[in-house]
This record gives C-alpha cells, sequence and structure tokens, in this order.
C-alpha cells in the first residue's frame, strides 16, 4: 500500500469512529432526558405521619430487615 493510501484509510476509519461515538453520546443523551423527566413524574410529596411507624420485619441479618409502607 502506498503511503496515501494509508493515510486515506486512517481517515476513513477515524470517521467512522468519530460518528459511531456521537452517535453513541446522543443515544445516551436522549435517554438520560427522559429517565430523568420520568423520575420527576414519579415523585411524588408523602405525607408521613410520626405517630405511626412503619412494620418491620427482620428475617436475622441486618441486610435483610425491610420497612413496609401502605
Amino acid at each position: 500500500m502506498s503511503r496515501k493510501s494509508n493515510i486515506k484509510m486512517t481517515k476513513i476509519v477515524l470517521s467512522i469512529s468519530f460518528i459511531i461515538l456521537f452517535g453513541r453520546l446522543v443515544y445516551s443523551a436522549i435517554g438520560a432526558y427522559t429517565h430523568h423527566q420520568n423520575q420527576k413524574q414519579s415523585e411524588t410529596p408523602t405525607e408521613t405521619r410520626r405517630d405511626q411507624t412503619p412494620e418491620k420485619t427482620c428475617t436475622g441479618t441486618l441486610k435483610s430487615c425491610r420497612y413496609f409502607k401502605e
């Protein structure tokens, strides 16, 4: 291969790589934006009463303790 051919192939490979990288950036930005919008919609102000405590169930270890909210 001649030097001009090598330079041309290198430019083509780098251009394709840049296009793929840019496409992944756009795809992840769109996904992050929609995820953020879904998180904002699912957030609702919750009123907790201090006189009621949630039920606690434990099966032996601290990691397995869960609080049930109704």
